[in-house]
């Protein structure tokens, strides 16, 4: 497949650097700020520890459970009109966290919350797919994560900044107003048909239409697509894959800062610094394999080839390292074990959000709610699993092998999912 060479100046990065990379940081944040506030709101409002689990994990359930309700609403009323609701409701409800006083109250608030930043994942792919042409999906969905990544990495320390000098409510109020700002400026410049954009040039249209899916041919699928789908092995695997990654790496956004300390022995400010070097990996590495999987493409012209090896590995080397760094006693080497689990991670991620314009073509926020309600529910319910064994056993070891196995497992899901294959190519059978 020859590359055909990008416009000088491009519409389509613009948005992705100067308007979806923020977005999706600041709608990071929103999640950010309740984690790191929670301290200071259980020791103000007298809430049990089970108390603030219950708040701590409501935004997970809606969010998870509405994730193909959002990637249908934004098939059909398009990603700039659903995005851009979506994002002044979850701004809203951010904001309006701050009148909380009571368990019930809480945990509404943030189940709202979760409604809102529902849509804003399969909104997102879907713009790509509509404004990327093939060799470049890889490259802006590395953007889109990358934005997401970046929460771990600074947002505590930002959180904590305006906590100690303006007092917990005013996290709230204040990425409630940035992400409401972000949603009226994707309304203003954004636009469901490149075509329709009045920035756009016709040198760059061309670009974008050259490297479009010949199966994407219309607007929006229909119910009895979903329901072909829903029959397909293929749409199965792509989806418990994700469960199965999400499950290694929940340990590190959820059980690492009190792994480091329970079982290493770090001190909580020594902690606060290793806990983010595998995020910075993380980060680095999406940006790295999202530029090699295009090139694959653009090589090959084998979608297989740019996504399926990428994925696998990522499962096998992050499950590899993960062990490997457990059993480590040197800190350094510890910690440079877990920055490579946790990148390798990121190789599936591009992977994966890439694979869903592969393989849904008209139904790609479908897809991609499909793929982010497993991941999400494996969120939701792994760091309850990882507690239990630990536990039971009272150690580590058992809990990081069980990820560890469920990261082979996905790797070998991947060999099922067939990224060369769109979903709706295969409408006529169902055993495509």
């Amino acid at each position: 497949m020859t590359k055909q060479a990008a416009p000088r100046s491009g519409v389509r990065w613009k948005l992705m650097y100067l308007i979806i990379f923020p977005l999706t940081f600041i709608m990071s944040l929103d999640r950010t700020n309740m984690t790191v506030s929670a301290p200071i709101i259980q020791k103000q409002f007298h809430f049990s520890l089970f108390s603030m689990s219950l708040i701590l994990t409501s935004f997970s359930w809606t969010y998870a459970f509405l994730q193909v309700p959002g990637g249908i609403l934004s098939e059909r009323w398009g990603s700039r009109k659903a995005l851009t609701l979506a994002d002044l409701w979850w701004s809203l409800w951010t904001i309006l966290t701050t009148i909380g006083s009571s368990v019930a109250g809480f945990v509404g608030i943030r189940g709202l919350l979760g409604v809102g930043q529902a849509a804003d994942w399969p909104a997102s792919v879907n713009s790509i797919k509509r404004w990327f042409p093939s060799h470049e999906r890889a490259r802006a969905n590395s953007i889109l994560l990358g934005g997401l990544y970046l929460g771990p990495i600074i947002g505590a320390p930002l959180t904590i900044a305006i906590v100690q000098a303006l007092g917990w409510r005013w996290a709230f109020y204040i990425y409630g107003v940035a992400g409401a700002l972000m949603g009226i400026l994707w309304w203003i410049f954004y636009r469901d048909k490149p075509q329709d954009h009045p920035a756009i040039s016709a040198e760059e249209l061309q670009h974008i239409a050259a490297g479009y899916d010949s199966t994407i041919v219309r607007d929006a699928a229909g119910w009895r697509d979903w329901g072909r789908f829903i029959s397909n092995y293929r749409f199965w695997a792509f989806g418990l894959q994700y469960f199965f990654l999400i499950l290694i790496q929940s340990f590190y956004s959820t059980w690492l800062p009190t792994y480091l300390v329970k079982a290493r022995g770090f001190s909580l400010k020594s902690m606060g610094y290793a806990s983010s070097l595998p995020w910075v990996a993380l980060f680095v590495m999406v940006f790295v394999v999202g530029a090699w999987q295009d090139r694959v493409y653009a090589r090959t012209g084998s979608k297989l080839r740019a996504r399926t090896p990428f994925a696998a590995a990522g499962f096998v080397i992050a499950a590899a390292f993960l062990i490997i760094g457990s059993q480590i006693s040197i800190t350094w080497l510890m910690m440079l074990c877990f920055m490579i689990s946790l990148g390798a991670v990121g190789m599936v991620q591009v992977s994966i959000w890439s694979t869903c314009t592969d393989l849904g073509g008209n139904m790609t926020g479908s897809v991609t709610g499909w793929a982010n309600f497993w991941g999400n529910f494996s969120g939701a319910l792994g760091p309850i699993f990882t507690a239990i064994l630990v536990s039971l056993t009272s150690n580590w070891a058992t809990s990081l092998s069980v990820m560890a196995i469920a990261a082979l497992v996905g790797a070998g899901l991947w060999l099922l999912v067939h990224p060369d294959r769109p979903l709706e190519a295969a409408k006529s059978s169902t055993n495509a």
